[in-house]
């Protein structure tokens, strides 16, 4: 129409004026708007950055205008810029620290093969190290009469060396304590022996627990004035104090947080500094630890699995069903199952150390029983405990005893089934109780090779849904996961990112051009595969880089473990890949 025309028009005109004041870009911005409020409303919201980039723009010198022109004529200008930014960023970051460069030369390599050295060499003396030491603490500052017979331990040895007027040994050490304490520096007692034994002094130049969850807050701190300084080992996952067959004092006047908790691990997480321990030895196979790993340590655990086992691809655990019947707390068939096993395994691999593991006390004891009947295995009794090696017996306990046991094969049986009616009763015992998920956890991971789970139910047929607490919830979860690692089902957790922008990492640009090149071994960046097998990892300067405790573990202890385990591995640094050619923007 003649109106639409008459404005574009006055439109044209207005923009000879605007040159003066606005870029071609902007006034071309400014045609593209519909109506004049909608031009009035951009102008309102973009005035001021309009005018800042118009400043901005009246600083620039020519060369700088000609970088920019350069600049704005690539295809991806504001990619390359951020590239820029990078490149600019490293090259100052490495002329405040010129070693950063050493990462790509041979320098590095050397570096860490020199530490590796040392450490091997240390581990190798350091046994010949601590004796001589010990020795030279001996014989430092004897005493002598003037007959040059020595007296500093003539008095100790009468006294260790006679028949009748014997001391208690709490007198022994009161008296010869600096003498006893050069002989023998280093004591394994329980809490109860070293208050019973040992002068409540500072003797000890360090006192450690271990298994701090399981005891008593009061019971520990008297040791702790023993020592100088202290360290508390414990897993709040595992274990607590049990005080069923024990008289505490308790005074529910006092309203002392100190006073709230029980075992010894709580109170000093209160006042000390703590650590994790990441690294978990006992297990050779991922699928042993991973369901406690994710449900108890928040996937913090590191297992380091051998080569070799882990391309077997043989399951860790063996789901064994059978048609057990529950009655009077026992279930026969299933005791029966855990010999004819126990059989099995001393007949086709005898060198392998056995565990039993039951839910409850009337289900240990049918087969202990059977084993004792039988003779398939040599059962550690409480009567046997100081005559047998501990490896070679078979050891029949419930989850309330078995925290510190370990052997080859675990073999657990559940118990729990319908009774002769088929009406299944879900009682679970102290599974049910309070801390019962921690019973739960300590009962599997137990196993160094192989678990067998025998069940006379599956999964799906516990009701666990009112359960009070999170044992039998547990319980139904893992017996789930155990089927399905059975099946041949199980795949190992990759190494989750977080706290950064995961495409700016190394990992994610080398598997960019790698087919072969996968994420999913937990302990490593990038797996190698050949169709189904591992061949060798790749180890990056990433975020896992940057979990590690010391340079020492980076560059000395894992690369040590790897070997040991079969590993082959190849390590890359940012700085060898983004100095190519080819990455180089």
């Amino acid at each position: 129409t003649w109106i639409e025309r008459f404005r574009n028009a006055k439109l044209i005109d207005n923009q000879a004026v605007w040159c003066d004041y606005l870029s071609k870009k902007q006034i071309d911005l400014i045609g593209k708007l519909k109506d004049l409020a909608q031009i009035n409303s951009y102008l309102k919201e973009n005035f001021d950055l309009m005018q800042e980039s118009d400043s901005l723009q009246a600083s620039f010198s020519s060369s700088e205008w000609a970088m920019i022109e350069l600049f704005l004529s690539e295809e991806e200008p504001l990619l390359n810029f951020i590239n820029s930014l990078k490149l600019a960023w490293i090259e100052n970051i490495e002329d405040r620290y010129p070693i950063l460069r050493s990462v790509s030369s041979l320098k590095m390599n050397q570096l860490e093969n020199d530490l590796q050295d040392s450490v091997q060499k240390k581990q190798t003396l350091s046994e010949e190290i601590l004796l001589l030491k010990l020795r030279e603490l001996t014989y430092q500052n004897l005493e002598k009469n003037r007959l040059q017979n020595t007296i500093t331990y003539r008095d100790l040895k009468h006294q260790v060396s006679k028949k009748r007027k014997l001391w208690s040994v709490r007198k022994l050490i009161a008296e010869y304590s600096e003498e006893m304490f050069k002989l023998v520096p280093c004591w394994l007692a329980s809490p109860e022996t070293v208050s019973a034994i040992f002068p409540l002094e500072p003797n000890f130049d360090l006192v450690i627990f271990d298994e701090a969850s399981q005891c008593f807050a009061e019971q520990g701190i008297p040791a702790l004035y023993r020592g100088k300084q202290v360290v508390i080992a414990g897993d709040s996952k595992q274990l607590q104090p049990n005080d069923l067959y024990r008289v505490r004092f308790e005074n529910e006047a006092d309203d002392n947080p100190e006073l709230e908790v029980d075992s010894l691990l709580n109170l000093a997480c209160q006042y000390l500094p703590q650590t994790q321990l990441r690294g978990h030895y006992r297990s050779k196979s991922l699928d042993l630890i991973d369901f406690s790993n994710h449900y108890f340590y928040k996937n913090t655990l590191s297992l380091l699995p051998n080569f070799q086992e882990i391309n077997l691809r043989n399951p860790a655990i063996q789901f064994l069903k059978v048609a057990g019947v529950w009655e009077k707390s026992t279930n026969q068939i299933e005791a029966e199952k855990v010999i004819e096993l126990v059989r099995y395994i001393n007949q086709t691999v005898p060198e392998k150390s056995i565990g039993i593991i039951t839910f409850n006390f009337k289900q240990q004891g049918l087969i202990q029983d059977l084993l004792e009947v039988t003779n398939v295995g040599k059962v550690l009794s409480l009567a046997d405990v100081e005559k047998i090696n501990h490896e070679q017996a078979i050891f029949v306990k419930n989850i309330e005893n078995v925290q510190g046991d370990e052997r080859d094969i675990i073999i657990f049986s559940i118990g729990y089934a319908p009774d002769a009616k088929g009406k299944m009763v879900m009682q679970f015992g102290s599974l049910n109780g309070q801390g019962g998920e921690n019973r739960l956890n300590v009962a599997i991971t137990r196993a160094r090779e192989k678990i067998y789970i025998i069940s006379s139910i599956l999964p799906n047929q516990l009701r666990v849904e009112e359960a009070q607490n999170e044992g039998p919830r547990l319980l139904k979860n893992y017996l789930e996961y155990a089927l399905n690692v059975s099946e041949g089902n199980f795949k190992p957790q990759v190494y989750r990112s977080e706290g950064y922008q995961t495409d700016w990492l190394l990992k994610e640009q080398i598997l960019k051009n790698n087919n072969n090149y996968i994420k999913e071994l937990p302990f490593a960046d990038i797996t190698v595969k050949n169709l189904e097998n591992y061949e060798s990892l790749i180890l990056t300067d990433d975020d896992l880089y940057f979990q590690h405790l010391s340079p020492k573990e980076t560059f000395a202890y894992i690369p040590a473990g790897l070997r040991a385990k079969g590993w082959k591995f190849e390590r890359i640094f940012s700085r060898n890949f983004w100095k190519k050619p080819t990455n180089q923007k």
